[in-house]
């Protein structure tokens, strides 16, 4: 069986069609993406017949298999598309080794996979597989970690022929890591503001700031600038999106510990002094924080002696306690408040 990047889909494409493909992972854009592309090659080749079923213990299998064995029928050619659940028990492993051992050439069968490990390598219908369709595909649909996003922006941006800066990529990656939904949104509408031209951070931030979606990110870039009244409007959008406060709380440690330790004194110190600069910029080198972070944290740095960070870090386990034990219905007051906090000068 092939494995392919979702990115190198097209290209592998132009050779042909396999009999299965199975996507693994689970992010929405690269899925849509993926089935996509299959179907639209696929129709090019006649396959003019699409079947979608979610696969449950309840699903009759054998409606499934009379659908490939009745081929030319009603129509020349089908896809079939199942969407597998995560952990596969045996009868829906019998069932899928039955099925593919019933396949044929006017069949593409797409199975959704959203994980595909070691262990179901092993699995009778996986063996099946190789056995009866071993031109097969297993194409990666995971959401790309935080240090490959930068690759798969700058191709997309070849693809769009724009051309980033390298703080550009950076400051896309900090707001849209996870999110390549909104990333590929924020990626076209550069491209339809700045055709083929090269995308520099003022455009990007420009992009961003004019979005009608704010995140997380936004909301704790605020907060690090000092900017109280930008941090409660952001905090006002994304509770009427429905964002979850516990990340939110996630976000604002994950900074504050950043904070530590870039300020992590040398010598001794007391709590009322204020944090500790004289080595940050190394501590940022060894770190490697993004060029576009350092004058956020430094100017959040300045505003703080330990004691009143570690009372924010205080305040936010509270909250985070409040909000998994209690439900504290007043939690987006209390996020409002800690906005106000964190933002004013010692």
């Amino acid at each position: 069986m092939r494995r392919i990047a979702s990115d190198q889909l097209s290209f592998a494409l132009q050779k042909g069609l396999p009999p299965v493909c199975i996507l693994t992972g689970s992010d929405p854009l690269l899925l849509i993406e993926a089935e996509d592309m299959l179907c639209q090659y696929a129709s090019e080749q006649g396959f003019d017949e699409k079947y979608r079923q979610t696969i449950e213990n309840t699903t009759d299998w054998d409606s499934i298999l009379e659908r490939v064995q009745s081929m030319g029928l009603f129509f020349q050619r089908q896809i079939i598309y199942l969407q597998l659940p995560e952990n596969l028990n045996a009868a829906i492993q019998n069932q899928l080794q039955v099925l593919i051992e019933h396949l044929n050439e006017d069949c593409l069968l797409i199975l959704h996979l959203p994980k595909f490990n070691k262990n179901v390598e092993k699995q009778k219908w996986v063996v099946a597989l190789e056995k009866f369709a071993p031109q097969s595909w297993l194409v990666n649909c995971q959401t790309p970690t935080l240090e490959a996003l930068p690759q798969w922006i700058s191709i997309r941006a070849r693809q769009l022929e724009l051309a980033f800066d390298q703080e550009s990529i950076q400051l896309l990656c900090y707001n849209y890591e996870g999110n390549l939904l909104a990333l590929k949104q924020v990626l076209s509408l550069l491209s339809l503001l700045y055709p083929a031209s090269k995308i520099t951070l003022p455009r990007v931030q420009q992009v961003i700031e004019q979005s009608a979606v704010f995140s997380v990110y936004q909301w704790v870039d605020a907060l690090l600038s000092g900017d109280a009244l930008r941090a409660k409007q952001i905090l006002s959008a994304l509770q009427q999106d429905d964002t979850q406060p516990v990340i939110l709380l996630r976000s604002l440690q994950r900074e504050i510990m950043m904070l530590l330790q870039i300020t992590q004194p040398y010598s001794t110190f007391n709590m009322d002094m204020p944090l500790d600069l004289s080595g940050a910029r190394a501590r940022f080198d060894e770190l490697r924080i993004w060029q576009n972070r350092r004058n956020l944290l430094l100017q959040a740095a300045k505003r703080f002696t330990y004691r009143r960070i570690f009372e924010i870090i205080q305040e936010l386990a509270v909250l985070e306690r409040a909000v998994k034990q209690d439900f504290n219905q007043n939690v987006w007051q209390e996020l409002t408040l800690l906005s106000y906090h964190f933002c004013q000068p010692n």
